[in-house]
């Protein structure tokens, strides 16, 4: 298997296993959770099993100063900063829209690489991109209640930039030089603070969760971690932030087959045909040379 294929199956994997992850948030919310408190048990319960395994193989944890720099850089304003935008955005527009507006991340990747990196790239791609939101946008029915707020909208539309620079962090800062499982093992650890003071904040703090609940949380956090994010950054290394960000919306196809075989929702034709735009625009990539 040659390295691009790798790593196109790496985002692919990546994205469907993070599509995965609310089939399993609902069962965590039912044993006594909520939605904010759940982020954060998905990023604490992670770093101690972490910790142990990177001890276990001899991984130094030491960083220097500039890594310390960087680790907190790419978590605050990317990784960790894009949950927290994002689970606040909930608090003022339907979760539909906001996820709508926050897959807009792969255009945003490639106006950064263009913008920041001068990076060429090809009006194919481009046009890919615009498949993929396309797609997105169908998938959103308008039929949630609830008031659209601005503040809202801002806020999923700042959890999309936050994933871009994460996106585009990975595959050109120098961070991507640290073994990966140990800067996920910082990611998670700064993420779980930034999460708890917001968790905190909410007064949505608790510990009146049932054992099953959290047994669940336990392996959506070990399998979020190391079968999403993992093969996510590895991915972006082998393929380039821009078709890794378009792959990964794949994403939301995932969420929509769950829907569909699990809760027996119903799929509509605009759904479908937004299923279609996606996986067209993911062919497309594959099939490109560069």
């Amino acid at each position: 298997m040659s390295q691009r294929a790798k790593g196109f199956g790496l985002v692919i994997l990546s994205a469907v296993v993070f599509g995965l992850v609310p089939l399993f948030v609902q069962s965590i919310n039912a044993g006594g959770s909520n939605a904010i408190m759940t982020a954060f048990l998905r990023y604490v319960l992670v770093v101690p099993p972490l910790y142990i395994w990177l001890r276990a193989k001899k991984i130094p944890l030491g960083v220097t100063k500039k890594e310390g720099g960087q680790i907190l850089l790419i978590t605050i304003f990317g990784y960790g900063g894009t949950t927290v935008l994002l689970f606040c955005a909930y608090n003022y527009i339907p979760t539909g829209i906001a996820t709508t507006v926050h897959f807009v991340y792969p255009v945003f990747v490639i106006l950064g690489s263009m913008l920041f990196l001068k990076e060429k790239v090809s009006l194919l791609k481009i046009f890919c991109a615009g498949l993929c939101f396309g797609g997105i946008l169908l998938f959103y029915s308008g039929g949630e209640s609830g008031e659209i707020q601005p503040l809202g909208l801002l806020l999923a539309f700042a959890s999309g930039l936050t994933y871009s620079f994460y996106t585009i962090y990975l595959g050109h800062g120098e961070i991507r030089n640290m073994h990966p499982m140990k800067l996920i093992f910082y990611m998670h650890t700064v993420g779980s603070v930034l999460i708890l003071a917001l968790t905190l904040l909410m007064g949505k703090f608790t510990l009146r969760i049932m054992p099953t609940a959290w047994g669940i949380a336990l392996v959506t956090a070990l399998l979020v971690s190391v079968v999403a994010v993992l093969p996510y950054q590895k991915g972006v290394h082998l393929i380039g932030p821009q078709n890794a960000a378009i792959l990964s919306t794949f994403e939301p196809i995932t969420s929509l087959a769950v829907g569909v075989l699990v809760y027996d929702e119903a799929l509509s034709l605009p759904t479908l045909a937004g299923c279609m735009l996606i996986l067209t625009s993911v062919v497309i990539v594959a099939r490109m040379k560069e």
